[in-house]
């Protein structure tokens, strides 16, 4: 079992969590030479990104007729991908679109744009609307039961992550990844002044009590019509996506953290053979985590510690600690899928249909 992870998201983001009893103090913004982020409200961990990995499969198995989540994941060389990353969402849309969205949306892309008779019509005769928002309903209970690692959540407790991830209001770069009809190309975007949720929590439903009158289940209403759930929505449905096994969210926060914004969306360049995050700086990682703590020897056995974790559970191999001009850096080798997913659960083969 495999969830898709958007790329974009993963290296855009920064952890919001209270730590330690420090509470988070808005605007929580993080800035690193050319990285900005910032958080205007919520909570953004490691179970608020598993949402959104399961948010955005969940999509990506709609889209394409999947009924399982132990079904493929499609590829952006399939033809079905290229297709509907274009459909109804034409360059010149996208850069309209993302030039002209204003304050007064309220964090939204305006409805009126789906709409046939819309102004889209002179900029782009073509294709003259973009695709609606799509709609996604979540079930906690069949969640449980077709992935593993949720089965330590009960409902009371999942209903939480969601609200969370639904609350949270973030501003930050994103790139938009796009088919134009013979490749795939980034539009570049950020969404700084106009703050924006993940998506629209609408309704959430009991579908299901014990005799005691005890919730056992529930089904979320989510819609991705906020900007940056939207463009999330491109994303995922262009399959610019990582994938992430049922053992990852097993680990711990930090292990799962490291991985994801420093090593799971970056690869060697096939030129030079180097990867733009390794080695990655004990600086950079310090301000990525969030790390607090003013010790640099503390810091280093926190990384050290990660990498061990992420080394015996087959993400990374031969983790290094070296100094490059008196400062600590570390090396890693990022391993296959193959490699990461060996040893994963595939006993999913026989799960029941998504209650989607």
């Amino acid at each position: 079992m495999k969830l898709s992870s958007d790329k974009f998201f993963n290296r855009a983001t920064c952890p919001v969590i209270n730590i330690k009893g420090k509470t988070v103090t808005y605007p929580f913004v993080i800035q690193h030479k050319t990285f900005g982020f910032r958080c205007d409200a919520g909570v953004l961990g490691p179970r608020q990104m598993m949402i959104m990995d399961i948010i955005g499969t969940t999509i990506v198995h709609v889209i394409f007729g999947n009924k399982r989540y132990s079904d493929r994941i499609p590829t952006p060389k399939d033809i079905r991908v290229q297709k509907i990353s274009g459909q109804y969402m034409s360059y010149k849309l996208l850069k309209y679109v993302t030039e002209n969205l204003s304050n007064s949306d309220s964090g939204k892309i305006p409805a009126a744009l789906y709409s046939d008779d819309n102004r889209l019509q002179e900029i782009d005769k073509a294709t003259p609307r973009i695709k609606k928002a799509y709609g996604v309903k979540l079930n906690d209970g069949i969640m449980r039961r077709q992935l593993p690692f949720l089965r330590k959540y009960s409902s009371v407790q999942i209903e939480k992550m969601i609200r969370q991830t639904a609350d949270c209001i973030l501003q930050l770069n994103y790139p938009i990844r796009f088919f134009n009809g013979n490749d795939y190309q980034t539009i570049l975007f950020n969404n700084f002044g106009l703050p924006s949720k993940l998506f629209t929590l609408v309704e959430v439903k009991i579908t299901k009590k014990s005799k005691d009158g005890h919730i056992l289940e529930r089904e979320y209403d989510i819609l991705m019509d906020t900007i940056l759930g939207y463009l999330f929505m491109q994303n995922v449905i262009s399959c610019y996506m990582d994938l992430l096994p049922g053992k990852f969210y097993e680990m711990t926060d930090y292990a799962q953290l490291f991985y994801r914004l420093f090593i799971l969306s970056y690869f060697p360049n096939k030129k030079s053979g180097k990867s733009p995050k390794n080695p990655i700086s004990l600086d950079e990682i310090k301000n990525r985590l969030v790390l607090k703590t003013p010790d640099s020897y503390m810091v280093r056995k926190i990384i050290k510690r990660i990498l061990h974790e992420l080394e015996e559970n087959n993400f990374i191999g031969e983790p290094k600690e070296e100094k490059m001009d008196g400062k600590y850096v570390y090396r890693y080798k990022k391993n296959i899928w193959q490699t990461i997913s060996k040893e994963d659960d595939n006993s999913e083969s026989d799960l029941d249909k998504l209650g989607i």
